[in-house]
Parts: C-alpha cells; sequence; structure tokens
C-alpha cells in the first residue's frame, strides 16, 4: 500500500506539471503522503491504519481526476484501488474505499455542475455518476466476497501452522495443545485430533507403567521363590 501510494503521490505531481496545476498537485499529494506515514508509523498492522491508508489512496485517486479534469481515463483508478485493497483480507477497508468514491463522485459532480471548479467527469453528468456507481458496487461486492473467504483460508493457515510449530520442542515431540486457541474448522480439527493422539499416547503410557509393575513384581516373587527353594 505504501508503495501503490507514493507511486500515485509521483504520478499525481506529474499530472500537476502536465495539466499547469504544479502547486495544488505538490500541496495534496504531499499532505496525503504525510497522512500515510503518520499512520503507518503510529499504528501499523491495525484497521485504523489500513483506513487511513485507503482513504489516502482514495484522495490520491481523487486527486489525479481533478488535475486531469475529469478525464475518464483515470476513473481507471477507482477500480485499481479497490482491487488492491484486496491485499488487507479484510472486507472493512474495502467497504470504507467504495463509500469515499461514491461520496467523492456525487459531490465533485453537483458541484462542478454548480461551477465551483471542481471536476469528476469533462462535464457534469449524474446519469453517468450513477452508471460508474453500479459497477464500483458490483466489484465491491465480489471483493467483499473475496476479501471474507482468503482471509478465512489464511487465517485458517497461520493457525496450522502455529499448532504445528507447537508440536516439536527440541528434539520431543509435544501432542498437548490444549493451551493453545483455535477459531477456524480446520485449527479445530487438528487440535482436536493432536488432543486425542495426546490421550492415547498417555493411556499407553499408563498401560505400559502398570506392565513394567507388574513385570517387577512378577521378577520379585520369583527371585524370592528361588532364594527359598
Amino acid at each position: 500500500m505504501l508503495a501503490a501510494i507514493a507511486l500515485s503521490a509521483i504520478a499525481a505531481v506529474v499530472l500537476g506539471l502536465r495539466f499547469v496545476d504544479s502547486v495544488l498537485a505538490l500541496v495534496a499529494s504531499g499532505a496525503l503522503v504525510l497522512i500515510a506515514g503518520v499512520a503507518y508509523g503510529t499504528a501499523r498492522g491495525t484497521l485504523a491504519s489500513r483506513l487511513v491508508l485507503a482513504f489516502v489512496q482514495v484522495g490520491l485517486v481523487a486527486l489525479h481526476i481533478q488535475l486531469a479534469q475529469g478525464m475518464l481515463e483515470f476513473h481507471f483508478g477507482v477500480f485499481v484501488t479497490l482491487a488492491l485493497l484486496l491485499v488487507y483480507l479484510d472486507w472493512r477497508p474495502i467497504v470504507w474505499a467504495a463509500l469515499l468514491f461514491a461520496v467523492h463522485h456525487v459531490l465533485f459532480d453537483r458541484l462542478q455542475a454548480a461551477g465551483l471548479g471542481v471536476y469528476c467527469m469533462t462535464s457534469p453528468d449524474f446519469g453517468r455518476v450513477v452508471i460508474h456507481a453500479v459497477y464500483v458496487v458490483i466489484q465491491t461486492v465480489l471483493e467483499v466476497i473475496l476479501a471474507v473467504n482468503m482471509g478465512r483460508t489464511a487465517r485458517e493457515s497461520l493457525e496450522l501452522q502455529r499448532l504445528s510449530a507447537a508440536l516439536v520442542r527440541g528434539d520431543q515431540i509435544a501432542l498437548d495443545v490444549s493451551h493453545m486457541v483455535v477459531e477456524t474448522p480446520g485449527g479445530r480439527a487438528l487440535k482436536q485430533a493432536l488432543e486425542r493422539m495426546h490421550e492415547t499416547v498417555a493411556t499407553v503410557q499408563e498401560a505400559a507403567t502398570s506392565m513394567a509393575l507388574a513385570c517387577q513384581e512378577i521378577a520379585m516373587g520369583a527371585q524370592d521363590l528361588s532364594v527359598r527353594t
């Protein structure tokens, strides 16, 4: 995400120079990059950081559209950004970005229609904004489904790795994983299997101990019988 934000900021500066609005490009992109850096440095790995970085990337795409004076080609950044947010395997940044794009398009289209010098399209057209919104909704719904399924798979894989790592303790195998917390179906299944194996091994150990004691008693009895004989 940081790499995407950096590339988007560079693209904004290039667009500013190309469309003779370098001041807006430099100030806006610099401010957005600063916000991203602060969020990453203070809240890395948290939901807040993800939402802020998504906001920054949405802001840079909106800046591209503004600097290009509403050129339709720069609206592809909307779909690229939504696809990029799948990296988090979390549906919340995706929905957040989609809502931000929706607000931006509707608001800027109406402000453009009012002649306030902002751009959504090359010319205000609420009907085209609605068509864009339909495509955004379709992509967002599909990505939410993908993010939920991919996130569940990733969490399950992580739990299986943790359980596998917990089995090895030095040069020994430890089947007791009752202290580990798992939430996914695969993690629960593996934990239950390991717990059953642990119970079985414990039962075998108890039986072996009992047999050893019995053998020892038999040997002592045989020795005593030999002495008496």
